[in-house]
Order: C-alpha cells, then structure tokens, then sequence
C-alpha cells in the first residue's frame, strides 16, 4: 500500500508539472526543452518544499492527500512565474 506522504509528494510533483505544461501550452514563444526542464526543476522544488511544511497526520485520506498535493504544486509554480513576470 502506498502511503499517504508518497501520494502528497507525487500529487504535489504532479500539480507542478500541469502548470508547467498549462504554461508552456499558453506560450507564444518556440517550445525549448531546455527551459521547460529548468522550469520542471524549479516547479518540483518549490512544491516539494511547499508540502514540506504539511502535517500529514492530519491528512485523513488518500483523495484529500491527492487534492492538497495537487493545489500546493499548481499554486507554488504559479506563483514563481508571477515572481518571475514582476
């Protein structure tokens, strides 16, 4: 059985990566593999580090482990690409 820190940390690498592609999609700009791995790099880090801070134990199952890892990778990419843009 897969714990619920493997599904957090996968879900949140997983909402990372859906921003990145969202973004890379959105882009009027030729695609560069050499940026959209920098911008996965920077993506998974920060949502690493943005679950980092989550008290599993309060997790209470796999759906909302699924859900909370997702929104903390969407918005901590999200959120560098508006620091970025400023």
């Amino acid at each position: 059985m897969v714990t619920l820190e493997t599904i957090l940390i996968l879900s949140a690498l997983g909402g990372a990566g859906l921003n990145v592609i969202r973004g890379a999609a959105k882009s009027t700009e030729d695609f560069s593999p050499r940026l959209a791995v920098g911008a996965l790099i920077t993506a998974g880090v920060a949502a690493l580090a943005t679950i980092s801070i989550f008290d599993v134990s309060s997790v209470l199952n796999t759906t909302q482990a699924i859900v909370l890892g997702l929104l903390a990778g969407f918005s901590a990419d999200q959120a560098i690409n508006k620091l970025k843009s400023k």
